[in-house]
């Protein structure tokens, strides 16, 4: 009997909201687009020394010529990289990295007024820090493991948030975008994910907040598939699945803060749905 050939696609597919996906940069999100351009503004983007933070966000907002990048992460070494790789596409870029655990409040607030200080009042923020401390079964992992992938997902996007709202403002009067990380382990009960699962199901929901009491800042949930990142590569059953680029999520992050997208806030998007056909439905 034939084995039925495997489609790496399959997840993309199977959760598939428009006619056409993607799983690499296409033209609509291609950052370099003039239409795309970040000119003038401040992004601020946590977990910036590695994975999605480094390759996907900052190189993205690089290209699409942002006044100044704010990279935050605990790694110097990493962040140093990160800078590089955006002078080198961008010289014109402003960088500013800040070594900083996204749980630490404090020095959260500080980063913040030190970006505000040095580059002016940001329009942008990635929440992209997150992590998978262990993947193991409820009975097999301990109790600090656990709470620390609560802690990383859903308390340190609440700290970077709030620092973000306090310096534009309820209603800031310049375009502004919140981008959360979420993913699609948060839709379905992927084994040994009963701590990182629950953390970005709650992150969702703390989208839905921010669009309801901020409603002239657009905030939107991001997930950005299966990326060939350190996480993903973590997680020995989604081996098969990895394809998406983190070029993708730069992309697609980048399409998501130019304009109007206010028609998506509190929602959820993937990289791999095509932008234009939820353009083109946005009165839906």
């Amino acid at each position: 009997m034939d084995t039925p050939e495997f489609d790496p696609d399959c997840q993309v597919k199977g959760t598939a909201f428009t006619k056409k996906n993607y799983r690499d940069v296409y033209p609509a999100v291609d950052p370099t687009r003039p239409e795309l351009s970040q000119d003038g503004k401040v992004v601020i983007i946590t977990g910036a020394s590695r994975g999605l933070g480094q390759m996907g966000f900052a190189v993205s907002f690089a290209r699409a010529n942002a006044a100044a990048i704010v990279l935050l992460g605990r790694s110097s070494e990493g962040l140093a990289k990160t800078e590089s790789l955006v002078k080198e596409i961008n010289p014109a870029t402003k960088v500013l990295s800040i070594s900083v655990d996204v749980t630490d409040e404090a020095g959260m607030n500080k980063a913040f007024e030190t970006a505000v200080e040095k580059l002016g009042v940001p329009h942008v923020l990635v929440n992209n820090a997150g992590a998978l401390v262990k993947l193991d079964t409820i009975v097999n992992t301990d109790v600090e493991s656990w709470w620390k992938t609560q802690e990383i997902n859903v308390k340190g996007t609440f700290i970077a948030t709030k620092a973000f709202l306090k310096h534009t403002g309820d209603t800031p009067s310049e375009p502004t975008t919140i981008i959360n990380l979420i993913s699609m382990a948060a839709q379905g009960i992927p084994p040994g994910m009963s701590s990182y699962s629950p953390a970005k199901l709650a992150v969702s929901k703390f989208t839905q907040f921010l669009a309801m009491e901020h409603p002239t800042i657009t905030s939107v949930n991001l997930d950005p598939g299966v990326a060939a990142t350190d996480m993903g590569h973590g997680v020995p059953y989604l081996a098969p699945f990895i394809g998406d680029t983190p070029e993708l999520s730069g992309g697609t992050a980048v399409w998501l803060a130019t304009g109007d997208k206010s028609f998506l806030s509190g929602k959820y998007v993937s990289v791999c749905w095509n932008v234009e056909e939820l353009e083109s439905r946005r009165r839906k």
